[in-house]
């Protein structure tokens, strides 16, 4: 399969989870992401459950975004990709995993302490939601 039929059907998947918010991305700014070879996707269950898009750089990867379908929430699924890319991670000797995070997303912030990442910096004022801005943690998994 051509690496732009896969894109797009990789394009397809991501579109199909529900998420409370309707700003995904593009078509366009999707298959330019994914064109990087360093880019990659990480996704549970066929229909999809969730996903995860990961990008490497050197020796980190660096979590772009991850989503659980609106319909499936708490069921584990994100510690679930989470640790898919951790294995990830151990495998491709990578050392660091670091995303991103809304202050607010409480429910995200404590799964990602269970699973080893620990705060490291803020971004004040990073995020726009229908409350305003908010800050977002930086935080990291280091192996």
């Amino acid at each position: 399969m051509r690496k732009k039929n896969r894109i797009e059907k990789i394009y397809k998947e991501y579109l199909s989870v529900k998420e409370n918010n309707l700003n995904k991305w593009s078509e366009s700014f999707f298959l330019k992401l994914f064109l990087d070879k360093n880019i990659f996707f990480v996704s549970l269950n066929r229909p999809l459950d969730g996903y995860l898009i990961a990008r490497k750089t050197l020796d980190e990867y660096e979590v772009l975004t991850l989503a659980t379908d609106i319909n499936k929430r708490r069921r584990g699924i994100g510690t679930l990709l989470l640790t898919k890319l951790i294995n990830l991670a151990k495998k491709d000797k990578v050392f660091r995993i670091i995303l991103e995070v809304s202050e607010n997303n409480i429910a995200a912030v404590s799964m990602y302490q269970k699973l080893g990442f620990k705060k490291i910096s803020k971004r004040k004022n990073y995020y726009n939601n229908s409350e305003g801005f908010s800050d977002a943690h930086i935080m990291e998994k280091i192996f």
